[in-house]
């Protein structure tokens, strides 16, 4: 074999070589810009370019003489010189497959075998067109033919049935078909040859004298089976061993210990071996030594309590989320009443402050906007419902009102008083004070009567309200929510919080926020103010003849403080839609004016009652009044697009705030102006949503097909760790027990659907009880995510400078 190899010869596989260059055949270079000018560019890209071009040879060896190296084809001149056509062929080469992207066929052979092999790929490529081309035009006179066809209605013919699992079917019945195996026995009966002939004897047999006639069964002793027996002894005895052992045995020895107290003297006959309680030397000698080992078993945690309760952690495990049944609450009780709540949305859930079992709801029509327009203007009474577990069947309660309230709370420290607010816009007021001791008295009587019944089916008349706002200074739209002030922020009429001498332990005002863009202060010491009597709060001009009239007239209830909340551009009022106050405050910030609320519009908003005018000037200031009006919001963020439905600080985090809207959630943390935290969106709407009481890392969602998902941010953030089914209708408001009754045995979750069912629930100990580290846990990952927001803000705000610098060169080049 030569060692010379043809050129369109491929290398053998397995041996990892470049394919050989043909023969005749030259890979050189030519520029972009050459390319355009020869005619072989096709776009503007590198690689757009024609498969191939021939070039007159007389022709461009007279450029190369002209041009020189200018010429693209100079460096190949000796090729083209020695190519015996009148014309080169340059054939591309988009992989470079040869290093170069242009090739130079320059030989007879070569040329020709290229031109024939380009000839039958465009052959085969012109057949697959014409291929595709003929299926097409099939398939279209296919679909007009089915479009066009025309169906003759001919009468059916008959034929005959053929079956293709009648054999089988034969197969299955013959196994059903009982087959005998012996033949079967004849059997005659006839009647004795004494009896044949003989006249028989009738006689009539009356069963009403008589009785009735009974056949027993008659033993033929013929056919008596005798059985038989055999006796048989049988003995089990099981297996000795005889065996000994000897166990080790210390015999008793009598032992003696003499010891010496530690004496404090200082003489020689007290000087012991033993360290002096009075040596402070020795003491310290003692403690540097052990230091390092105290401090080495501090590190590792190796010190215990050795005092520690031996049945404390009985039962109890880690709270993590474990198996379907372990997560599914335990409903307690199920309250309804036929004619105050059935079929009526429950709006506001809230807990007695000081009693276990005792809850009370807001009950409210559930009508659209169109049913409300037409209702509108008529007379109607509304109710709020108080419930106590010890009565399953009547409420313990009935609060009366004029107009339905959306939100009512207890006063925290005064629980006989409960404040609420109305459709109207109006600030209602009970005192349950006289009807909570009827009831006592009631249950006296009935422990004292033990002969007499059981059964008491008096009612409690309703509770009438004890006062109810002017609706001229009331709001202009529905009470969205209220908030009772912390007792140590009381305020007089000016927004300013009240001196510690004029404070105790009990809280007076509340807040109520509405549609209209008002946050209105009211003091249930409404009369008195108007007396005069706390001066502190506000002092009626004329005193004196004040007093006089307030006997006889009627006091009207009016705020004491008004805040009117518009955006931060000075222009238009917010649509508040939830309140959140009593943030707490802290070493730096008093913030027991501050309040957080969400607006419509999905805005969150942070406002200051207590913020001070644009132009400086004084509260007292009447000419200023109007053009120097305080700035209240103090930031205003961007939290979802359609309004918030829940609102509510963490019990753990005072910083974290967790707002829930229609589909997703966000928690917040106080001076960010991003949300720490957003939630993907949900499978349907939500409804609400609340901080566990006693687990830092978990949120209970509630939702509109009577789920609630239970987001646990130690196990994942990005879905929920659980699904708990509670209702079949949708949630309406949910509400755990927190403060005095709450225990740490037992955790209660209110939940009121729009059917009119107040469920309460006992959550399940995998749920309530935290988890090790817990608090630790969500810390670090709430700090995580704010990490993230302060990379991800640096970031936007990097590439917008860049976005700047890159745009002010390119106007400079220009």
């Amino acid at each position: 074999m030569s060692e010379e190899k043809k050129a369109d010869e491929p290398a053998p596989e397995g041996e990892g070589t470049a394919p050989m260059l043909p023969e005749g055949v030259l890979p050189f270079f030519v520029s972009d810009s050459h390319a355009t000018k020869l005619g072989m560019k096709t776009g503007e890209g590198i690689v757009d370019l024609v498969p191939s071009m021939k070039f007159n040879k007389e022709q461009y060896v007279k450029e190369i003489q002209e041009l020189g190296f200018m010429c693209p084809f100079e460096p190949v001149l000796k090729q083209i010189t020695e190519c015996p056509l009148d014309d080169f062929l340059v054939v591309t080469d988009t992989a470079s497959t040869f290093g170069e992207m242009f090739l130079l066929y320059y030989t007879g052979p070569s040329i020709t075998n290229f031109l024939d092999a380009a000839a039958a790929e465009e052959e085969k490529r012109l057949a697959e067109e014409r291929r595709l081309k003929e299926e097409e035009e099939a398939r279209l006179a296919a679909e007009e033919a089915r479009k066009n066809a025309v169906y003759v209605d001919e009468p059916m013919k008959s034929r005959v049935y053929v079956s293709e699992t009648m054999d089988k079917t034969a197969e299955e019945i013959k196994a059903l078909e009982i087959v005998r195996d012996r033949p079967l026995y004849s059997l005659a009966i006839s009647r004795p040859v004494q009896m044949c002939g003989r006249k028989l004897q009738r006689f009539d047999y009356n069963h009403d004298r008589q009785g009735l006639k009974s056949f027993e069964k008659t033993k033929y002793p013929e056919f008596d089976m005798h059985r038989r027996e055999r006796d048989i002894a049988v003995q089990a005895a099981p297996e000795t061993k005889d065996g000994d052992s000897q166990t080790k045995w210390n015999r008793p020895v009598n032992m003696t210990t003499q010891y010496e107290s530690v004496s404090s003297g200082t003489g020689p006959e007290n000087d012991t071996a033993a360290p002096s309680k009075a040596d402070p030397d020795a003491l310290s000698a003692m403690l540097e030594k052990t230091l390092a080992h105290v401090e080495a078993a501090l590190q590792q945690n190796e010190t215990v309590n050795i005092f520690p309760d031996a049945l404390a952690s009985v039962g109890e495990d880690d709270g993590v989320i474990g198996s379907k049944m372990e997560n599914q609450l335990k409903e307690l009780r199920n309250f309804t009443d036929l004619d105050y709540s059935k079929n009526r949305s429950l709006s506001c859930i809230d807990w007695h402050p000081t009693k276990k079992g005792v809850l009370g709801v807001s009950v409210c029509k559930t009508l659209s906007f169109d049913d409300r327009v037409e209702v509108s203007g008529q007379v109607d009474v509304a109710n709020v419902i108080i419930w106590e577990f010890a009565e399953w069947i009547k409420p313990q309660l009935v609060l009366q009102s004029p107009h339905e309230c959306f939100t009512f709370k207890y006063n925290p420290n005064m629980p006989n008083i409960v404040v609420g607010g109305c459709y109207s816009g109006q600030a209602i007021m009970w005192n349950l004070e006289e009807a909570m001791a009827e009831i006592e008295k009631k249950k006296l009587e009935k422990k004292s009567d033990r002969n007499g019944d059981d059964d008491d089916d008096s009612v409690q008349p309703p509770v009438l309200p004890s006062a109810m706002s002017h609706i001229d200074t009331s709001h202009k739209r529905m009470v969205a929510d209220l908030n009772w002030l912390a007792p140590d922020c009381q305020i007089n009429y000016k927004g300013q919080v009240l001196a510690p001498e004029h404070l105790d332990e009990n809280s007076y005002q509340f807040m109520t926020i509405a549609g209209d863009g008002q946050a209105l202060i009211w003091d249930i010491r409404y009369i008195d103010i108007s007396k005069g009597n706390l001066p502190h709060i506000y002092k009626p001009k004329s005193s004196n003849d004040r007093k006089k009239e307030v006997e006889d007239v009627n006091v009207p209830w009016l705020p004491i403080f008004r805040m009117n909340v518009k955006r931060l551009e000075g222009v238009g009022e917010l649509s508040l839609c939830r309140l959140l106050g009593n943030i707490g405050s802290t070493d730096e910030v008093d913030r027991r004016s501050h309040i957080l609320a969400t607006s419509e519009e999905g805005d969150l908003v942070y406002a200051d009652w207590r913020a001070k005018r644009r132009g400086g000037g004084k509260d007292d200031d009447e000419d200023d009044a109007v053009n120097d009006v305080p700035e209240y919001v103090q930031w205003m963020a961007k939290d979802h697009n359609r309004p918030c439905v829940a609102l509510q600080q963490s019990p753990f985090f005072p910083d974290m705030i967790l707002s829930v809207s229609d589909w997703t959630f966000n928690i917040w943390k106080l001076g960010m102006s991003t949300p720490v935290f957003c939630s993907p969106d949900a499978s349907t709407y939500l409804t609400g949503g609340r901080w566990s009481p006693t687990r830092p890392g978990m949120l209970l969602i509630s939702k509109v097909d009577g789920n609630v998902d239970v987001w646990d941010f130690t196990d994942s953030s990005y879905k929920p760790s659980a699904t708990l089914m509670t209702t079949p209708s949708r949630i309406t408001s949910m509400e755990f027990l927190t403060g005095k009754p709450a225990t740490a045995k037992q955790q209660l979750l209110a939940i009121g659907d729009v059917v009119g069912s107040l469920h309460v629930f006992d959550v399940p100990r995998n749920l309530s009880k935290p988890v090790t580290n817990e608090k630790a846990i969500t810390e670090n990952f709430f700090n995580r995510e704010i990490k993230r927001m302060d990379f991800a803000e640096k970031r936007q705000l990097a590439r917008e400078e860049e976005y700047s610098q890159n745009a002010a060169a390119a106007g400079m080049d220009e």
